[in-house]
């Protein structure tokens, strides 16, 4: 603490609650007034009112200044009291009282800074750490974004760049851009040039596909409720009426083509034959009925119609994985997300690209270098391993633990790189040890086998075989 009236610092080495800089007493010559400014982490308590950093208190004979204060310990509390002789008389002259005016304005303006600041911190995006700008809601984690800002991360990855949530849906945030305007009204230099903007805004690859409202649902009488929960679209309409479909995909009736959908030749990862369909009306020809169900594709987030029933036994057109059960578009007219390599096909044909062998088998690193050497010794890929494991599957000397999955499954991308590990341990427990280097069949074997949770780690997996079953604890 310093005291400058005396010119020295008042040390509590004692006491770790006390801040190095906790505080300032400070006394106007002219006027003979004396004030104290917090400076600390913890605060200041005077009179059993507490300052917080940067406030200002004016003190007067007798107060009781704590720097600790413990309600419940108060043995264990540090305080002090200034001896301010001739500091107040019986009346204030103008000066005095101009000064403490002064003060206290000072004070309100730091406290009003601080609140501005954290306003501000509020309504920045972390993406481009800048005011938001047509501000968008994820959920279910409510993180808010730029527009522009999420268009760009979301070509790279489908997790919420704040908390890595898995994003289910995407939707405007409305009283956060009122915030937004209402503030820049009051800081107009704050606000974006005309050129950023712009710039934002052809940036925004958010399509009004991808801001689906929610479905209606009512609760009954049983339930106390009887009101209907209903959600608008984000582009509201004096015209919205309840009659028309609350949500709308390419192919119903009015829907404007704001971009043109990829043809089935155009669709990259597209199944051989995908042009040609035993369906007697094509998905490119159907046209929603009224009020027609729809889903929403897991992978673009973007509504089609729900014709799952419909399209049983059509393979090329095929709504959904066989594993888990999700919706997804790319069979049918074509995923439009930006990355996508084909998020829904038929098992042989899935593109799991040349990093599914990383960790492939169990996430064992050492075991899955291994695997890796011994096709590239051979001038294999994971497309040769791939067929051969399907091939072993028909013919019996290969199984997986989900029956329904066959080289002509529809899975998604997820379920098939989880298939694809399935076979890939399968196919390396083959290989013959007379192929394998002496180092890698020296090894002993690991009593947890396939089940250890340490072979993630890069010493045990060299030092013991993981490709075994478990042999401890296991009847």
């Amino acid at each position: 603490m310093q005291h400058p009236q005396y010119g020295c610092d008042l040390s509590f080495p004692a006491n770790k609650l006390v801040s190095g800089d906790h505080c300032k007493i400070v006394q106007d010559k002219s006027s003979g007034l004396v004030w104290l400014e917090d400076t600390s982490t913890n605060g200041t308590v005077i009179n059993m009112s507490k300052l917080v950093k940067k406030q200002i208190h004016m003190l007067q004979n007798g107060d009781v200044i704590y720097f600790v204060y413990r309600k419940n310990e108060p043995e264990q509390s540090t305080f002090f009291f200034p001896i301010l002789i001739g500091v107040f008389g019986s009346h204030f002259c103008s000066a005095k009282v101009s000064l403490i005016r002064d003060l206290l304005g000072k004070a309100a303006v730091t406290v009003e800074e601080a609140k501005t600041d954290k306003m501000e911190e509020s309504l920045t995006c972390i993406i481009c750490q800048d005011l938001l700008h047509d501000c968008v809601s994820l959920q279910p984690c409510m993180h808010t974004f730029c527009a522009a800002c999420y268009s760009g991360w979301m070509e790279r990855s489908s997790l919420c760049p704040t908390c890595r949530c898995p994003v289910e849906r995407i939707r405007k945030n409305h009283i956060l851009n009122n915030l937004v305007e209402a503030y820049l009204i009051q800081h107009p230099e704050k606000c974006r040039s005309e050129e950023d903007l712009k710039s934002m805004d052809s940036q925004n690859k958010i399509t009004r596909d991808m801001l689906q409202p929610k479905i209606e649902r009512s609760f009954s009488d049983e339930e106390g409720s009887s009101d209907y929960l209903f959600e608008l679209s984000d582009n509201d309409s004096d015209t919205s009426d309840i009659s028309q479909p609350v949500v709308m995909c390419r192919q119903c009736p009015g829907y404007r083509k704001e971009v043109t959908p990829p043809t089935p030749e155009d669709r990259p990862g597209k199944p051989p034959g995908a042009g040609e369909s035993t369906l007697s009306t094509s998905p490119q020809d159907y046209t929603c009925p009224p009020l027609g169900s729809h889903v929403i594709c897991t992978c673009c987030l973007q509504p089609m119609p729900d014709r799952r029933a419909e399209l049983i036994g059509q393979q090329l057109s095929a709504q959904q994985c066989v594993a888990c059960l999700r919706p997804f578009c790319h069979m049918y007219w074509g995923c439009q997300r930006i990355g996508c390599q084909g998020c829904l096909a038929r098992f042989s044909e899935l593109n799991l690209t040349d990093k599914c062998l990383d960790g492939v088998l169990n996430s064992n690193n050492y075991e899955s270098e291994i695997l890796q050497s011994y096709l590239s010794a051979r001038g294999m890929s994971w497309r040769d391993m791939l067929q051969e494991g399907l091939q072993g599957l028909q013919q019996g000397t290969f199984y997986l633990s989900d029956y329904r999955i066959n080289s002509n499954a529809i899975l998604c991308f997820c379920c098939g790189l989880r298939a694809f590990g399935e076979l890939a341990y399968k196919y390396r427990q083959n290989i013959p040890a007379s192929a394998l280097p002496a180092v890698v069949t020296s090894r002993p074997d690991c009593y947890w086998g396939r089940n250890c949770r340490t072979q993630v780690k890069a010493h045990h997996a060299t030092k013991f075989n993981h490709i075994c079953e478990q042999t401890r604890f296991k009847s």
